[in-house]
């Protein structure tokens, strides 16, 4: 990720909680036939100075050969939205893109035990999905389907561009024009950065 000093994210409480808010991330690896990505659900975890994730693929998915020590970079998108250069009082301006994103880079480890990491990633069900519940021949058989793994971030990148190069009159613009086109999430992460009253 090209970082730029003033978007950069360092604080891992927030980073995870971008994570955890938009959990469902891409898995890039580069294995022996070439490069492979995989859209999937993530569970992550604070441990210590840095982030683990969790989550599983289908057996039959080349990238299960890359768990027993493969590198991996996994990116996760935030909030993010057009910004018109008509919004900022400074002129001339030109089109932008405001936006939050996080890449972990990593080892892969593969799990033998699955049940754990289906039972965090089944809290985010409404429903209250209980994989334990579920008859012992469809667990089973559900069970030898997939292959979990785990990444602990030997590198972590993060960056929340929200106008915060831009005067507060310019991001007070921005913040009016995305409250009103109902775009509240970006709007809240820009007005974040105003300097408190």
């Amino acid at each position: 990720m090209h970082l730029r000093p003033a978007f950069v994210e360092t604080d891992l409480d927030r980073i995870a909680a971008l994570i955890r808010a938009n959990n469902f991330g891409l898995l890039v690896t580069n294995g022996p036939d070439g490069m492979d990505a995989s859209h999937i659900p993530f569970v992550v975890e604070r441990q210590g100075d840095t982030l683990v994730l969790t989550g599983h693929l289908a057996k039959a998915n080349r990238q299960c050969a890359l768990f027993d020590g493969g590198t991996a970079l996994a990116i996760f998108s935030g909030p993010h939205a057009y910004i018109a250069p008509s919004w900022y009082k400074a002129q001339p301006s030109v089109p932008t893109w405001d936006y939050s994103a996080v890449h972990l880079h990593g080892t892969l480890e593969r799990v033998e035990d699955s049940v754990a990491m289906l039972a965090a990633l089944a809290e985010h069900d409404p429903g209250q999905f209980d994989f334990s519940r579920q008859p012992e021949k469809y667990r089973t058989a559900m069970l030898a389907g997939i292959v979990s793994f785990r990444m602990v971030a030997s590198k972590i990148e993060a960056q929340w561009k929200m106008s915060q190069n831009r005067s507060v009159e310019d991001r007070q613009g921005v913040i009016d024009a995305l409250r009103e086109s109902g775009q509240h999430a970006v709007a809240d992460e820009i007005a974040a950065t105003l300097p408190k009253e």
